[in-house]
C-alpha cells in the first residue's frame, strides 16, 4: 500500500522536528561534557554526576506515554491510513548488541545521532567524522543485521 504524505502529515513531521531540534538544544543535550557528566555514575560520591539530562528522558517517556495512551483509543492516526508499530517486540542477541554498541559509541563521543545531526547547523571541529562513521557503522550493522536473520531463519528450518 502506497502512502500519500499530506500538507498535514508533512506538517506535523515538520513541528516535530523543530521541537526536537530545539529541545536538544535548550537542554543542551548537543553539549558532549554535558551528556558525559550525565553517563558519569562513578562522578556521583564527590558530587560531579549532572543528572539534569534524566529529566529530559523522564519528560520525553512520559509523553509518549500519554500519546500512546491516546493512540491506543484510536482506529488509525490523523493522518495516515495505520499505525506502524514495531515489527520486533522481543529482545535478542541483535538487540542486545546493537544496544551495547550504540551505548559505547554515545558513552566515548557524549554524542548520540539526532543532537549531532542538530550540531551541523554550528558545524562544530571534527563533526564530520563522527557522522561519516555513523553513516558507515550503519551501514555495516544493516548486513550484519541482515546475516544475523538469514542464519536464525536458517537454523529454524
Amino acid at each position: 500500500m502506497k502512502r500519500t504524505l499530506s500538507l498535514p502529515y508533512l506538517a506535523v513531521a515538520g513541528l516535530s522536528g523543530l521541537l526536537f531540534g530545539a529541545g536538544l538544544y535548550i537542554s543542551q543535550m548537543v553539549d558532549p561534557l554535558k551528556v558525559l557528566r550525565f553517563l558519569d555514575f562513578g562522578a556521583i560520591p564527590e558530587g560531579g554526576w549532572d543528572p539534569s539530562l534524566g529529566f529530559v528522558m523522564v519528560t520525553a517517556i512520559g509523553f509518549m506515554l500519554i500519546g500512546l495512551r491516546v493512540a491506543g483509543r484510536r482506529a488509525a492516526p490523523l493522518f495516515d491510513v495505520k499505525f506502524h508499530n514495531p515489527e520486533f517486540t522481543h529482545i535478542d542477541t541483535p538487540l542486545v548488541l546493537g544496544a551495547v554498541l550504540f551505548g559505547v559509541g554515545w558513552g566515548m563521543s557524549g554524542l548520540c545521532p539526532g543532537p549531532a545531526i542538530t550540531l551541523i547547523a554550528f558545524l562544530p571541529e571534527n563533526l564530520w567524522i563522527f557522522l561519516g562513521m555513523t553513516f558507515v557503522g550503519s551501514f555495516i550493522g544493516h548486513y550484519v543485521q541482515k546475516a544475523l536473520v538469514a542464519r536464525a531463519q536458517a537454523v529454524r528450518t
